[in-house]
């Protein structure tokens, strides 16, 4: 595998890019270019550890949310990805309208703090196979 060095306008230090690797510039003025349900990650030398590659690496789920780690390998990036999904799937996400106002570990915990939120609409629990809706009247004492 044949590295070669390019410069980032953004990073004033030399990075190396693997010539037979897909990697993408990861970010653009320090904002994540990554795509829903894809991952970008490229090589650096930090200057403490010039003789190590180190892999900054993104990956964007298709919910949108970021995960970003930097790790010595892609392979203990893409391991750490894995946990992250894997912890991520397990969460109940709870939303009134289109807001997402929470991520919670199981069913009762989510509509407590539903209950105990104050908030009126449309409640929406979303989890892996699991899926409830209801609606929240304003009360007549407000």
């Amino acid at each position: 595998m044949a590295l070669t060095k390019y410069s980032d306008s953004n990073n004033r230090n030399n990075n190396l890019k693997s010539t037979d690797m897909n990697t993408n510039s990861i970010n653009n003025n320090g904002c994540s270019v990554c795509e829903a349900g894809k991952e970008n990650y490229t090589t650096f030398r930090p200057a403490h550890r010039s003789k190590q590659i180190f892999y900054q690496y993104d990956y964007r789920h298709t919910d949108g949310d970021l995960y970003s780690t930097v790790a010595p390998t892609l392979e203990e990036c893409r391991s750490r990805r894995d946990e992250w999904l894997t912890a991520k799937d397990k969460k109940y996400k709870l939303f009134v309208g289109l807001k997402k106002i929470g991520e919670f570990d199981t069913i009762s915990e989510a509509k407590k703090y539903a209950q105990d939120s104050g908030l009126t609409g449309v409640f929406n629990l979303l989890g892996r196979d699991y899926h409830d809706s209801w609606y929240v009247y304003k009360s007549e004492e407000d």
